[in-house]
């Protein structure tokens, strides 16, 4: 049996109190320490996940926010085309409209502004316009023709002794048993012309073309031809007497009639 003594439990209880609070200071490190490590490690661990969440769902709502924009484009389509149609029309009228007034202002000839007479014997009809007209058998003695456009007129049986037609335009014209007695035809141009039994007897016919004109049966007595011009001139059966030729020499001054 062992007998403990009072200086005995004093140590005891000494040594118990520093164990306590050894242990009690350990326990007050251990908390520091996780503190400071192991819980910030897995406060940020789990808040990692949170964090990752939170950032991958707006990339899932992303596409669900850019629906909207593609219909925007959609709305504003018919807006942008409206203007597109009524400005085409605008233009297409303006256009109407500078056509029209350019038809308008432009100058249209009518037979008002050409010379016209009244065909009449001894009439001025200088300058008118006749292509083409008919006039056969008309009395027109004396009638100034000069400068006129009788262009494949029909001049058949047409009354024209001493007419003025200097100058005239008489290709292509038909004058068969037309009476031009004592006509001046100076510089009259009858390219292309029939002369079929006319009457040329004393005409004036100086420097007038005659160019692949036809002479049949006409009758050219003391008609001038000085300087007429008349390559391709077919002649058949014409009266050539006392004729100034083109050279300024008589043609058959004995007016005998030739047969070919």
């Amino acid at each position: 049996m062992t007998t403990r003594g009072p200086g005995t439990d004093m140590t005891n209880t000494t040594e118990r109190r520093w164990g306590a609070e050894i242990t009690a200071g350990l326990a007050v490190l251990a908390l520091i320490a996780g503190a400071c490590g192991g819980g910030g490690e897995e406060a940020a661990v789990e808040d990692a996940p949170a964090a990752v969440e939170d950032v991958t769902e707006p990339e899932v709502a992303e596409p669900d926010a850019a629906e909207p924009d593609a219909g925007e484009p959609d709305a504003a389509e018919p807006d942008a085309a409206e203007p597109e149609v009524t400005e085409p029309e605008d233009v297409e009228e303006e256009e109407e409209e500078e056509a029209e007034a350019t038809t308008t202002t432009e100058p249209v000839p009518t037979s008002s502004t050409r010379p016209t007479c009244v065909l009449a014997p001894n009439a001025n009809c200088a300058q008118v316009d006749l292509a083409g007209e008919n006039l056969a058998g008309m009395i027109l003695p004396g009638i100034d023709l000069s400068g006129a456009n009788l262009e494949g007129a029909l001049l058949n049986g047409t009354m024209l002794a001493g007419a003025n037609l200097a100058g005239a335009n008489l290709a292509g014209s038909a004058m068969s048993n037309t009476n031009l007695a004592g006509a001046n035809l100076n510089d009259a141009k009858a390219t292309g012309a029939l002369f079929f039994r006319t009457n040329l007897s004393h005409a004036s016919m100086v420097r007038s073309d005659l160019t692949a004109a036809l002479l049949m049966e006409a009758d050219m007595k003391s008609v001038n031809m000085t300087g007429a011009l008349i390559s391709g001139l077919v002649d058949r059966r014409s009266f050539w007497c006392s004729t100034i030729y083109t050279d300024g020499t008589l043609k058959n001054d004995s007016c005998q009639i030739t047969v070919d």
